[in-house]
């Protein structure tokens, strides 16, 4: 509460904060029961808008929790939900139309298509990726009535937030479940030997937009976001307070440089909005000045949100005084006595000057009428204020709605299973070369170009196999989209494998259309949306264990592919830390590997765009150990399509079976 104090006195006009479960800061000091109801009420009168956090993917086990947390939310008028998870957002469609829901930046929002689908799925709102460019807002902007909201300030993660895997798969901790350990934030370099205790090639500099809001504006952008939730008070309070002064056009001189001292991991960044800014290498610090700490308390002191109200006080001899306080829509109404016959003449100003005395309330008054000459003690007008603010503060915060509770009968309604499968399980393997591919026997063939605007599709026309074209993560430009779509379309392909919801209008015309794990289906409700947007099958999240699993296949078996052998992909990295500390080696594929203090190995792969405007590169961090479930899942009795992947390099790597039978938290 203080952090969300310091916020709103220091000039947000919304914020956003978790309620216990399901966000994606669980270590942070959430709301949770009558602090939860207090925080809205306390937002509301202040007229500050709130924005609850459910932005995190979501187990079949939770999704009736969820539901109802988010039923207790639109009760309590909460003025909109962020949302990570698809199955969960078709949910709140379906059953509580009347809570709006945002696209957290978890949902990896980051094209025109992820507008898309946001305005055709009810979303009114998308939390850009931190990676997006200028021109790229731009583009989204011009092409989508959906708001955009870009992060201004604060931490900024090396990988696509949603696509990080690598908390989760090195210590059972997962960022898509709100509790990530940031591995990144340790020592890790991309030299061929063990890191050490001053090298930190996955820690980025944070970002700050002070400087772009005119640009970011412009450019489309309705909301500017602060991140903070595991912040001091004064971090909260200083940072809100620089940029709220900006956006009023009275920025400090000196607004960088106090940034810079209440909290900074080296010099700032702007992220990719002008190109590739991005520098990793520093931890945390954090030395503000006894000065900027006391500005900050200072600043807690006045209610600078506190609701404009306006006055009028009936004085009538020999009726009923009367006082109704103003504030837009709202009214606040009292009654007191009957009015006696002023023995002196009535000073309307004193009367005035005492009902304007709402210190200690949500409310100011710069104007009050006063009509009537009658008499009315002062106890009785503090009375009249005092019940006439409680009155308008009714009004404001309106009746609780009904709050519906949801059974798991609720949850069954919506799920439309695909049946259990039939028959041997069959394969689909996934390569990188043309020519390994065309060698494979699988049922369905993967291919992931290291080069899709120059690659060669020629040889697959007469292979007659079932060629699926893999998309990565990440198409964060036009360019690097109108490659992939010219593939698609290339006539060389049965099929097509997204990875995020932003791709689900690419290859439509195509018989095979499957979601990679990218899209992090972990739910019967995540597939079941995907099924009805004309998916064919569904590759679930690594993140689920084997009886989750089991449960699935019973429902979705026959459109299910379980990742049996391969590299789990870690993360998704515009800025590439080989360029950074090697120089750009012009790599096709396998830019090298990255150790971590511990000695191990991550090895990374490229994506290049290199053609036209685009010339940058998607680096892929991959798993350090090959997961391999090939027996453990032929063991189960679970029927599904097997997923296989050459492992790449390094055959003596460690092997693991992933959360097969490890949960995470």
């Amino acid at each position: 509460m203080e952090c969300l104090t310091a916020a709103v006195r220091n000039g947000a006009d919304a914020v956003y904060f978790g309620g216990g479960a399901f966000n994606a800061r669980r270590g942070a000091k959430n709301f949770t029961g009558d602090d939860l109801a207090a925080a809205i009420d306390f937002c509301r009168l202040r007229n500050v808008k709130t924005h609850i956090t459910l932005n995190t993917i979501l187990f079949d086990t939770e999704l009736t929790d969820a539901l109802n947390f988010a039923s207790k939310l639109c009760s309590l008028r909460a003025d909109a939900v962020i949302v990570q998870d698809i199955g969960l957002a078709a949910l709140l469609r379906e059953y509580l139309p009347e809570l709006p829901v945002h696209a957290s930046t978890q949902m990896g929002v980051h094209s025109p298509g992820g507008l898309r689908f946001c305005e055709e799925n009810g979303i009114e709102r998308a939390v850009l990726s931190r990676e997006v460019s200028l021109d790229e807002i731009r583009r989204m902007h011009e092409n989508s009535p959906v708001d955009l909201e870009f992060f201004c300030h604060g931490a900024l993660c090396m990988g696509f937030s949603g696509s990080c895997l690598y908390s989760s798969m090195a210590g059972e901790r997962s960022g898509n479940r709100g509790t990530c350990a940031q591995p990144c934030r340790k020592n890790a370099t991309v030299f061929d030997r063990r890191a050490n205790e001053n090298e930190f090639a996955l820690s980025t500099n944070d970002i700050c937009m002070i400087d772009e809001l005119s640009a970011l504006a412009s450019a489309g952008i309705c909301s500017l976001k602060i991140e903070g939730r595991m912040k001091q008070p004064e971090y909260v309070a200083t940072v809100t307070g620089i940029y709220r002064r900006a956006l009023d056009g009275d920025k400090p001189k000196d607004a960088r440089a106090r940034l810079f001292e209440i909290f900074n991991r080296g010099e700032f960044s702007t992220s990719h909005i002008r190109g590739d800014s991005v520098r990793t290498g520093r931890v945390g610090s954090a030395r503000p000045s006894k000065e900027l700490i006391n500005e900050a308390h200072e600043s807690v002191r006045s209610d600078r949100q506190a609701r404009k109200v306006r006055g009028e006080l009936s004085l009538e001899e020999g009726s009923r005084a009367e006082l109704v306080l103003f504030s837009g829509e709202y009214c606040g109404r009292a009654y007191g006595p009957v009015c006696e016959k002023a023995n002196n003449p009535v000073d309307r100003e004193r009367y005035a000057e005492q009902v304007k005395k709402l210190g200690g309330t949500p409310f100011y008054m710069d104007e009050c009428r006063v009509d009537g000459c009658g008499f009315l003690p002062v106890s009785q007008v503090n009375a009249l204020r005092r019940e006439a603010v409680e009155n308008l503060t009714a009004a404001i915060l309106g009746k609780p709605r009904g709050e519906r509770l949801f059974t798991e009968a609720d949850i069954a309604r919506f799920i439309k299973p695909a049946g259990a499968a039939e028959g041997s399980p069959l394969l689909y393997e996934r390569f990188r070369d043309i020519e390994k591919a065309l060698a494979s026997s699988a049922d369905m063939i993967g291919f992931d170009p290291t080069d899709p605007a120059n690659t060669d599709v020629s040889p697959l026309f007469a292979s007659g196999k079932k060629l699926i074209l893999i998309l990565p993560n990440v198409l964060i430009t036009e360019g690097a989209r109108s490659s992939y779509e010219r593939l698609a379309a290339s006539g060389a392909f049965s099929g097509i494998e997204i990875n995020n919801v932003g791709q689900l209008y690419l290859g439509r015309e195509l018989p095979i259309r499957i979601a990679g794990i990218g899209v992090n289906a972990a739910n019967s409700a995540s597939i079941t949306k995907l099924l009805s947007m004309g998916i064919t099958h569904v590759m679930p999240s690594p993140e689920l264990t084997r009886p989750q699993l089991a449960a699935l296949s019973e429902k979705f078996g026959s459109v299910m592919i379980v990742n049996t052998l391969g590299r789990a992909p870690l993360m998704q990295l515009l800025h590439c830390p080989v360029k950074e500390y090697r120089g750009c080696r012009n790599c096709k594929g396998y830019p090298g590997v990255l150790t971590d203090g511990d000695g191990r190995r991550f090895p990374l792969q490229n994506v290049r765009f290199r053609s036209g405007a685009d010339n940058y590169c998607l680096v892929r961090m991959m798993n350090s150990a090959v997961t391999d479930i090939r027996e453990a899942l032929k063991a189960s009795g679970i029927r599904v399509f097997a997923s296989a992947e050459t492992p790449d390099r390094a055959p003596d790597s460690p092997v693991t079976r992933g959360h097969w039978a490890r949960p995470v938290d």
